[in-house]
């Protein structure tokens, strides 16, 4: 659908002042729709381009099978590390972390909420990255959506063919209250104060209310243990955990309460302590470990190669080796996130490419991941009042929640890695068809939950 997106471009820079009008709109509309970035006066509406990222049902049908059957492989991995003290230790996770990998959340799914991020080579979606505990971006992109799909470029657009947002808080709610059941009261949303995400919050727990539920915007500071979990005094059975177990590590002592609790079966989290093991960027070097594959089937082993680029845990001869070879290799932190600490070969020079490996190797904690190159598109821009054009990498993530996939997170940006804070843009998604066409992909809609044990050690 490059060709639609074009169309658009060049409809927009043959009427300046019309995409111009059109942004501004946008733009003002944003903050009461909650996508914000940043918080206190660093805060201003998200950053977004007009250029919509366009597909057909039978593109996002194909995906949603994709991420399906990569989900269930990526958490098939994880179990068989939770299970195995060998594959364990890729994670290097601190000893007082790995207890509570022991403690049963009171589901099977290790993930409920995971993001796959990835981008598109040769037709053929190569996985990056996962994130699971703290995936961010869902209301954003909705909120864009909703935003420019009302503004004259658009509407003027619109008159040939249809545009439909897949609406990615609606399906992630209805799962938190699955999860969540019939009895266990308002949901916490948790998260570390100050977070450049927060506004997100608002958004989640505004839908949750219209789903006829409650729900609290909390930090660790506003919690307390006395019989069970509380939360400001009030009993708080539910947390919606979007503290990354990155920063909860950073906090530990700060999070006693919410610890207290969950070791003792008291509160049921979404998600779960279990869910770094999808998060942590570990699990990307276990898909191609020897001992895993052998446990793999024949279609599972095809879609990690067809899917996954090559990666493994950093070590000194691994470090070697890719010195000579840097335009092919990009080193992450295991547990980072919002980009922080990665650095691509092929944008360093060699001696920067030295340095980074060798921080890595002291740190002990990092991927060494092929290089995947993201597609470049022109990319509307407007800036300073004027309109222009952009050649941009562009990266697709795509929510899954409970193993199926709700819809796509585009983020285009000038330079690697794509991320808000390094110039990136949220791009608008639509499923597209001519004017009057009937069918096309649903979102499916979790199911009823069955009952489960009880949150507790196994």
């Amino acid at each position: 659908m490059l060709r639609a997106a074009s169309n658009f471009n060049r409809y927009c820079l043959r009427r300046p002042a019309l995409a111009r009008q059109s942004f501004e709109e946008a733009h003002r509309v944003l903050p009461s729709l909650h996508a914000i970035f940043g918080t206190g006066k660093q805060a201003r509406p998200t950053p977004f381009s007009l250029t919509p990222f366009l597909e057909s049902p039978v593109f996002f049908n194909r995906m949603s099978a994709m991420c399906g059957r990569l989900t269930e492989i990526l958490e098939k991995v994880g179990r068989m590390a939770l299970k195995d003290p060998a594959l364990l230790c890729a994670y290097k996770f601190p000893e007082h972390f790995l207890e509570l990998l022991q403690i049963n959340p009171g589901y099977d799914r290790l993930a409920p909420i995971l993001r796959l991020d990835g981008h598109f080579v040769n037709g053929a979606f190569r996985l990056v990255e996962t994130n699971a505990d703290g995936s961010a971006g869902m209301n954003d992109s909705n909120a864009i959506e909703s935003a420019v799909i009302r503004t004259p470029v658009y509407r003027e657009f619109l008159r040939r063919q249809t545009f439909d947002s897949l609406d990615m808080v609606g399906p992630l709610v209805r799962m938190l209250l699955k999860y969540r059941g019939a009895h266990l009261g308002p949901i916490g949303i948790l998260d570390l104060p100050g977070v450049s995400t927060a506004s997100e919050f608002a958004a989640v727990r505004a839908r949750i209310s219209a789903f006829g539920a409650g729900a609290l915007i909390l930090t660790p500071r506003d919690l307390s243990y006395r019989r069970d979990l509380q939360a400001n005094g009030r009993s708080l059975k539910f947390v919606y955990r979007r503290l990354v177990t990155s920063d909860a590590l950073r906090h530990w002592d700060e999070i006693t309460p919410l610890l207290q609790a969950y070791r003792l079966g008291r509160v049921r989290m979404v998600g779960s302590f279990r869910s770094e093991l999808l998060h942590n960027k570990a699990i990307l070097a276990l898909l191609r470990h020897p001992h895993v594959r052998k446990k793999l089937t024949v279609a599972e082993r095809a879609m990690i190669d067809r899917h996954v680029p090559r990666a493994a845990i950093l070590t000194t001869a691994s470090a070697e080796a890719a010195v000579s070879a840097k335009n092919s290799w990009v080193v992450k932190p295991l547990d980072a996130y919002g980009s922080r600490g990665v650095v691509v070969g092929r944008v360093t020079n060699r001696a920067g490419w030295v340095r980074a490996l060798r921080k890595a190797l002291r740190e002990g904690r990092y991927l060494l991941q092929e290089y995947v190159a993201a597609p470049k598109e022109s990319v509307l821009r407007v800036e300073k009042g004027r309109v222009g054009l952009s050649r941009e990498m562009t990266s697709i993530g795509f929510f899954v929640y409970d193993g199926k996939m709700a819809g796509p997170y585009v983020r285009s940006g000038p330079t690697h890695p794509l991320s808000i804070s390094y110039g990136a843009v949220t791009r608008p998604a639509f499923v597209v068809r001519p004017v009057g066409s009937s069918g096309g992909w649903v979102q499916p809609r979790p199911q009823l939950p069955k009952a489960g044990p009880r949150p507790g050690r196994v």
